[in-house]
């Protein structure tokens, strides 16, 4: 008896649902079988999403937060630029806005050493601790750290945030009028003070010098919009290692999605056991990752743009 449970349960069979509007679901489930050499390869060739997922998903954050910051500067500003304020010709002081801004900027920092410890982490695991690829984003890393005062800046400032909190000295507002009609303009921008980051005690190292040397107050967005692009070019290389293997597996669920003839809208899955009785889908499936490939390749898509082709 439980022989023939378990030999129902390992029967593996492509198919598709397609949920409506009403609540119904339509379903289609093909025969025969899956072969145990059909599933392996399936599985073998669709492991490059699970493989690359960590990656992509840790620099999606690292993106998100940077626009995220980004918004709440531009907020901000428009904030100010309202017509009531605008035909006042006054700026009126919002510590809403200074701590929201505050908040993103640490919300980026944060997200930004989370991705370069779970990319190293992850092609550790795919490649193995000492495999050439490793060894190849780790030299690239390193690199950037060894030759740029922004790279080297920006990360230790993650760990001053932590610490101190970073030393905002204003939101640099400035408004103009074009004429004597007009209304006000504003521009911002967020600055740090020099002072109070040498002034804690925090252990800069060889970030001393180079910190010293920058005005009294400086501009920090910038700085962070170098340093998103270095991490562009960590995160674009550690997905050109699997490069090959996500064409692979986009050309194989393209021929899945072809020989199972299934329709645009459609969910396509692996059904899982026998049905328990006719017009009634197996209890049981696993949804082929045809939308986490789809996220996938446009991310790795982005990269290339935003790197390659820039």
């Amino acid at each position: 008896m439980n022989q023939d449970v378990s030999a129902t349960t390992n029967i593996r069979r492509f198919g598709y649902y397609i949920p409506k509007l009403d609540g119904v679901v339509d379903f289609v489930v093909h025969n025969p079988a899956a072969s145990a050499d059909v599933l392996t390869e399936f599985h073998e060739t669709c492991s490059v999403i699970s493989d690359l997922q960590p990656i992509i998903f840790a620099f999606d954050v690292v993106e998100r937060n940077y626009q995220e910051l980004v918004d709440s500067i531009e907020g901000y500003r428009s904030q100010l630029s309202n017509p009531a304020t605008a035909n006042a010709g006054f700026i009126p002081v919002d510590m809403r806005g200074v701590v929201l801004v505050a908040q993103k900027a640490s919300n980026f920092l944060s997200s930004t050493s989370a991705f370069l410890t779970r990319t190293e982490i992850q092609l550790g695991r795919v490649h193995g601790k000492k495999s050439p690829e490793l060894k190849m984003w780790n030299k690239e890393r390193n690199n950037m750290h060894a030759t740029s005062f922004v790279y080297r800046f920006v990360y230790e400032l993650r760990n001053f945030d932590q610490h101190y909190n970073l030393p905002f000295s204003s939101l640099n507002i400035v408004g103009e009028r074009t004429s004597e009609n007009a209304s006000m303009l504003f521009k911002m921008g967020v600055l740090i003070s020099r002072g109070s980051l040498l002034g804690t005690g925090f252990e800069w190292g060889e970030l001393q010098v180079g910190i010293q040397q920058q005005p009294p107050e400086f501009e920090l967005l910038p700085l962070i919009s170098e340093y998103l692009h270095s991490l562009r070019q960590l995160c674009l290389d550690a997905v050109q290692f699997q490069s090959a293997r996500l064409a692979e597996c986009a050309s194989y669920l393209d021929a899945v999605r072809r020989t199972q003839k299934i329709p645009a809208g459609a969910v396509p899955v692996i059904f899982i056991g026998e049905s328990p009785s006719k017009g009634i889908p197996p209890s049981r499936l696993e949804v082929i990752p045809v939308g986490q490939l789809e996220y996938l390749l446009r991310e790795y898509d982005k990269l290339l743009n935003a790197c390659v082709l820039a």
